[in-house]
């Protein structure tokens, strides 16, 4: 899995992960990394908890059965004719 870290601020935040390496994130950029490096980071979470930098974290994706395929085709097509 990977995280994605987003940099809030109109100044550079450092980053430092679990295996130690530092980031930099300029102003209102962003940078992936694996979920490893950002899981129970006591450094990182006072970053997000003082509003710097958030994390949203992105799960690999499953794929959809065929049963879930044809109720999504069919409230696709109902909404097409509502509209």
């Amino acid at each position: 899995m990977t995280s994605t870290i987003h940099n809030l601020t109109r100044r550079l935040v450092s980053v430092r992960g679990n295996s130690g390496e530092t980031w930099h994130l300029p102003p209102g950029g962003s940078l992936e990394l694996a979920t490893e490096e950002t899981a129970e980071n006591e450094k990182i979470s006072k970053l997000v908890a003082n509003g710097l930098i958030s994390i949203q974290t992105e799960e690999p994706a499953k794929p959809a059965s065929a049963s879930t395929r044809t109720k999504v085709d069919h409230e696709a097509r109902r909404s097409d004719r509502l509209k």
